[in-house]
């Protein structure tokens, strides 16, 4: 799974009667974004002041990021990140639903409105798929890590914060601790090198410079969504009112409870 994979996982929350996608007015913007969290982490981009631009041309093996790879380097001149998260397209949530459905990750039924538009049912979730990716976020939230994937999984809890996802993985009452944890993992001043001097007997300075250009993607990442989303609500609008649903047909009004098993049974519309 890529990291928007896990993102959009994280976001289908089984609930008692429906299965709904949370923060469905913010994700598009950060799956865009953890698109360039995986390249980042691949070593195939830097997100400089100015420009995002590719360092190592070379394939990755998930296909729709070598295909956003392959249209980084064909930009010219290359995209500010600004402009890049912008530009985000307004289909790219139902692609990664399409994804997930590809990955026996949930179970879509589509059908068509009388006027032409297309909805999804989501009639269900891996739940011990989605609790083993709960299990990684608490080894950075509650824990820390010293596991060299740590670096990814931290980019991965800034994203959800950034996102408004944190309800979705720590629900309720019993989630308060967790989300107040969450938030300040994602403070910005907090953001500092997790895996750096884990590579014990390896190249220590390798991995503590490839732990410091994650860091400083994810701190870039992290502000742009955040100034993103605020220039959306600025004068009293939400942020949808830029947005197209994508094809929800209807919010559901249960909550994912964390390791779970409810939405057995339920689904939720696009």
């Amino acid at each position: 799974m890529t990291m928007g994979d896990e993102l959009l996982l994280l976001a289908t929350v089984p609930g008692r009667r429906r299965i709904r996608i949370r923060a469905d007015d913010r994700l598009r913007f950060a799956l865009r974004a953890s698109e360039l969290a995986d390249l980042g982490l691949a070593g195939r981009i830097t997100v400089g002041p100015r420009r995002i631009e590719v360092t190592d041309s070379r394939r990755v093996e998930d296909r729709r990021l070598n295909n956003v790879l392959r249209s980084l380097g064909a930009a010219a001149p290359p995209p500010t990140l600004k402009d890049w998260l912008r530009q985000t397209p307004r289909s790219l949530t139902i692609e990664y639903l399409s994804r997930l459905e590809d990955q026996k990750a949930v179970r879509v039924r589509r059908w068509r409105e009388p006027g032409g538009r297309t909805r999804h049912d989501i009639l269900s979730v891996d739940l011990p798929r989605r609790r083993a990716l709960l299990a990684r976020l608490d080894s950075v939230v509650r824990h820390g890590s010293t596991m060299s994937k740590a670096t990814r999984d931290v980019s991965l809890a800034v994203l959800v914060q950034a996102a408004g996802l944190a309800p979705a993985a720590y629900p309720g009452l019993q989630g308060i601790t967790d989300r107040r944890r969450l938030a300040a993992l994602a403070a910005p001043d907090h953001l500092t090198p997790t895996t750096a001097g884990t590579a014990a007997g390896a190249d220590e300075e390798l991995a503590a410079a490839l732990t410091t250009g994650a860091d400083v993607l994810t701190r870039r990442l992290l502000g742009e969504l955040s100034d993103l989303y605020a220039d959306f609500t600025t004068g009293g609008h939400g942020l949808a009112h830029d947005l197209d649903p994508g094809g929800w047909s209807g919010g559901g009004a249960g909550s994912g409870h964390h390791g779970g098993g409810h939405g057995d049974g339920g689904h939720g519309s696009w």
